[in-house]
């Protein structure tokens, strides 16, 4: 079986996501997998979920897709919402919006990011103690058991957990867990999981080595690009 390349946050580095996947052993036809935040503070964020949706690459639903798909509406129908302001001007919101040109274009690209799901299980990919494949935006942590449940509160309980949180990992036993949504300097890999957001979209000033990361499974390489988008 061949490998998956999971890659972290690309939030909108266009050229910095085409010059990683340059270096992926089959490029453009590798399998890969996209831990979520396509877009948002980066240059260009219409390019990358228009590179997904072409390749017809897995990806999973982050947390700068949420902010998305709630606050763009408000451009049209309620421009003076204080929220529209911070995710424009906070969260990189602006920076997407200026990305898109072509109306029917971002709309359809909507419509796709409402398809993502929150997470994905790769059970034909396993580690070599037999954990299997687990993607999610953020770490599943200890809700990975409510990914089932039918109430609602455990539903929300599990949303957002692996689209927010920042609390520590937590060992499921039978999957081996990557993920991003939390900036380090290098990836963290241990046993049963794997943090791969190296903040590809910050400034030298805030990061001393912005890149973006893939990681391939199950051999555990990592494959680094340094950010071309300053």
């Amino acid at each position: 079986m061949e490998n998956i390349y999971v890659i972290g946050d690309i939030h909108g580095c266009y050229k910095t996501l085409l010059a990683l996947i340059d270096k992926l052993p089959n490029k453009e036809k590798s399998k890969i997998c996209f831990v979520g935040d396509l877009v948002n503070r980066g240059p260009n964020s219409y390019e990358v979920v228009k590179l997904i949706i072409s390749n017809n690459y897995d990806c999973v639903f982050g947390n700068n897709e949420q902010m998305f798909l709630k606050y763009a509406p408000m451009l049209v129908n309620d421009r003076k919402n204080p929220a529209l302001a911070k995710w424009l001007f906070t969260n990189g919101g602006e920076q997407t919006i200026k990305s898109y040109d072509n109306e029917e274009e971002f709309y359809r690209q909507l419509k796709f990011l409402k398809t993502l799901p929150l997470y994905k299980e790769y059970k034909d990919y396993k580690t070599k103690n037999g954990r299997y494949l687990v993607v999610s935006h953020s770490n599943v942590g200890k809700m990975w058991n409510l990914r089932h449940s039918e109430k609602q509160e455990d539903k929300d309980a599990f949303e957002n957990q692996v689209l927010w949180s920042r609390h520590k990992t937590f060992d499921n036993k039978e999957i081996f867990n990557i993920h991003g949504h939390t900036i380090f300097d290098n990836p963290i890999i241990n046993e049963y999981s794997a943090a791969i957001d190296l903040g590809c979209y910050q400034t030298k000033e805030k990061l001393a080595n912005p890149s973006l990361c893939a990681l391939e499974f199950p051999s555990m390489r990592l494959i680094i690009q340094e950010s071309l988008e300053q």
